[in-house]
């Protein structure tokens, strides 16, 4: 069952789990030129794997992850996913630290320097919290234990969240649960003061259901369903088996673009 999608320079990466949760958590690498999967990473303990987030600037890959009652995310070195050819033998983590601010971590996204990470709730508000990666692409944890410090901030957001993403200067997120149509809520970082209050939204693009990471590389957006796993393709007719890219600009719509469309370094 697909759950979280990033790109890397050569890269797209899938991350997925098994549906009856028996057998292995994994990470398809596909080029993300030809889409041609070039191998399966096997994980190395049975996470939900509900996002991935890539840091170009120090080569590494990150997870969701569970530690009890907490969230956790840990890390792999972007060197040792091309090097692994070892199928069933698992690959290794860099590092696994814990977020005692969340009991899940279901997205991420990485932007500028900061690791983004927000919560999936289904019957009150969601949660997403901004840490700040340092210079050696860790999350500083404190000195006894393996949770990280506090995060940089706290933002309330919408129900049912399942991916995240930034564009410029407009933070995106993808909302699904069950066989209703899903949802990409569009709200400008600068001017919003509740995330979690959708009249706040300068857009609601719908989409078909099952919808779970989105991902921004450029002015392209890219949509990952898990529609197509087994568990879920008899459930609607819209069965999404591809990763769909969109130019943003366009689906943003010139109104959008006009306004709100400014670099950040604006």
């Amino acid at each position: 069952t697909p759950q979280g999608l990033t790109l890397t320079e050569d890269y797209l990466l899938i991350s997925a789990y098994c549906h009856d949760h028996q057998h292995r958590s994994i990470i398809y690498v596909l080029d993300r030129i030809t889409g041609v999967r070039i191998k399966t990473v096997i994980l190395p303990d049975l996470p939900h794997a509900g996002g991935l987030a890539y840091d170009p600037l120090h080569k590494k890959i990150w997870i969701s992850n569970t530690a009890g009652k907490h969230a956790a995310v840990a890390t792999i070195a972007l060197d040792d996913i091309e090097k692994y050819d070892k199928d069933p033998i698992t690959i290794a983590y860099q590092q696994k630290v814990v977020l005692k601010e969340l009991p899940r971590a279901s997205a991420l996204t990485y932007d500028q320097g900061y690791l983004y990470v927000a919560l999936f709730t289904l019957n009150e508000q969601g949660k997403f919290c901004c840490y700040p990666i340092d210079d050696k692409g860790n999350l500083e944890t404190l000195t006894e234990d393996s949770f990280v410090k506090s995060p940089y901030d706290t933002l309330n957001i919408p129900q049912k969240i399942q991916g995240v993403a930034i564009y410029k200067n407009l933070l995106l997120l993808s909302q699904s649960w069950g066989k209703q149509s899903g949802k990409i809520f569009v709200f400008d970082i600068n001017s919003t003061a509740d995330f979690s209050n959708l009249d706040e939204a300068l857009k609601i693009i719908e989409t078909p259901p099952y919808l779970e990471q989105i991902y921004v590389d450029g002015d392209q957006l890219y949509a990952l369903f898990e529609s197509g796993a087994s568990a879920y393709r008899k459930k609607t007719p819209y069965v999404m088996k591809n990763v769909l890219q969109a130019d943003l600009k366009k689906l943003l719509n010139e109104t959008t673009n006009e306004a709100f469309l400014q670099s950040k370094s604006a």
